[in-house]
């Protein structure tokens, strides 16, 4: 008992050091718009913003109700994959890492979507959120990666371990929303080729390949004061294969419901594929603000005229009250109900692919 108390102690004494050192405020000086106040950022449709004290209130009461939640206690291994190293066909590759983790190869490029390896999504490697699911492809076994999309700040979607792995394997060009790159060069002193993009801000990567960043409904916090400071969002991939047929594909990070989804298929006219979050969804009470369900994810799937979609966000990381196995679950049933095929919607484990001719 006394070792479990020495060793809170000792985290809550660092947590708390780096609190006075680091406040999340003033990464980006930009035009006030109808999503920054010159200071913070927020969503389109904003709403009061729910305490911790709220989720563990929201979180007792579900637990009363449904029970504690039910993971594995150890890390379960996967088929590990060996991607190609590029693929210069008409075909996209999607590879499934783990988490949010994609890596997308097509026209001759390597794409890697909010990576992370790390054990644990937490500024700590030796507390909060473990992997459960190893990761579908070894680092080591990492084609030379072009792009690196991150959709938001959070610990399971931006991880500084891979980030700086990254920049020495491959030194990839990074694209994140506002406040972003500032953080990360600026602060943390990272080095990367680095982009920061506004809401419906498209940078044209080559001749290739465009990347726009969208809304989603989420927020962003990785220190205990401030939050805000910089932008979450989605991304919308335009690649040409073959410099003719073009391929539009939706990446969607983190959000709640709301009608981005709809905009953005009605804006593209539709996508040819795209990575939906199932997971961290209950109890709904709190986590419907920033996470959809699986039975939104269908929706969201119907407003982007969406023809393939792969699930993320799930049995990878424990980061709610859902149990390991509800969101495949839940998915499904969803599926179901609205009589839409499975095949349109997958859960891949990961090291798993789905290939688009």
């Amino acid at each position: 008992m006394k070792i479990i108390l020495f060793i809170i102690i000792i985290i809550s004494l660092i947590v708390l050091s780096s609190c006075i050192f680091f406040t999340e405020k003033n990464y980006y000086h930009g035009n006030i718009s109808n999503h920054f106040n010159g200071k913070t950022f927020h969503n389109l449709n904003s709403e009061g913003e729910k305490s911790f004290s709220s989720y563990r209130k929201s979180k007792q009461e579900y637990i009363k109700t449904h029970g504690k939640t039910q993971w594995p206690k150890q890390e379960l291994d996967v088929a590990n994959n060996i991607p190609a190293q590029k693929i210069d066909n008409h075909q996209i590759i999607s590879t499934f890492v783990g988490h949010s983790t994609f890596l997308i190869q097509l026209a001759g490029l390597n794409i890697l979507t909010d990576p992370i390896w790390s054990n644990r999504a937490s500024p700590l490697n030796f507390v909060g959120p473990k992997r459960i699911k190893k990761p579908g492809i070894n680092f080591a076994d990492l084609p030379k990666i072009d792009v690196v999309l991150i959709s938001h700040s959070h610990y399971d979607h931006l991880d500084l371990p891979t980030v700086k792995q990254l920049k020495k394997h491959s030194n990839p060009h990074f694209f994140a929303g506002l406040g972003m790159c500032y953080f990360l060069n600026n602060l943390k002193n990272l080095k990367l080729n680095c982009t920061e993009l506004d809401w419906h801000q498209t940078f044209t990567f080559n001749q290739n390949l465009q990347i726009s960043f969208l809304p989603a409904k989420h927020w962003s916090k990785r220190y205990l004061f401030g939050n805000n400071a910089t932008l979450w969002g989605a991304f919308a991939i335009q690649a040409k294969l073959n410099n003719e047929q073009l391929t539009k594909i939706y990446f969607a990070g983190d959000t709640g419901f709301d009608n981005h989804f709809f905009e953005a298929g009605k804006q593209f006219n539709g996508f040819d594929l795209a990575f939906l979050p199932i997971g961290a969804y209950k109890p709904e009470s709190f986590m419907s603000k920033h996470h959809i369900s699986p039975q939104e994810a269908v929706v969201a799937m119907q407003q982007l005229q969406a023809k393939q979609v792969v699930a993320m966000h799930f049995e990878t990381f424990p980061m709610a009250s859902d149990n390991f196995l509800d969101p495949a679950s839940d998915l499904k049933q969803a599926l179901q109900q609205k009589n839409i095929n499975e095949k349109q919607f997958l859960t891949l484990q990961p090291g798993q692919q789905l290939i688009l001719p």
